[in-house]
């Protein structure tokens, strides 16, 4: 699920995309996301639940697997 290019409205200096917790326990990779970008909402989806088909500007997709650890880079859509 990452990205060539950072997800988001471009031209800001926002952080969105979040390679560093790939491989933590989902609940540390929320609240780093939360500090980082307060102004988020976050989506929690386990492998292979499908994901959002639709793009919202305000969330941040986690994809876990069955061991509630990060398994793709968290982006904003």
């Amino acid at each position: 699920m990452g990205r060539a290019t950072p997800a988001g409205d471009g031209g800001d200096d926002l952080k969105a995309s979040w390679p560093e917790v790939v491989g933590w326990v989902t609940l540390n990779a929320a609240y780093q996301i939360n500090r980082d970008r307060p102004d988020l909402s976050t989506a929690f989806y386990v492998l292979p639940t499908p994901l959002p088909t639709d793009y919202d500007r305000n969330r941040v997709i986690i994809v876990s697997d069955e061991r509630d650890v990060v398994a793709r880079t968290p982006v904003i859509g």
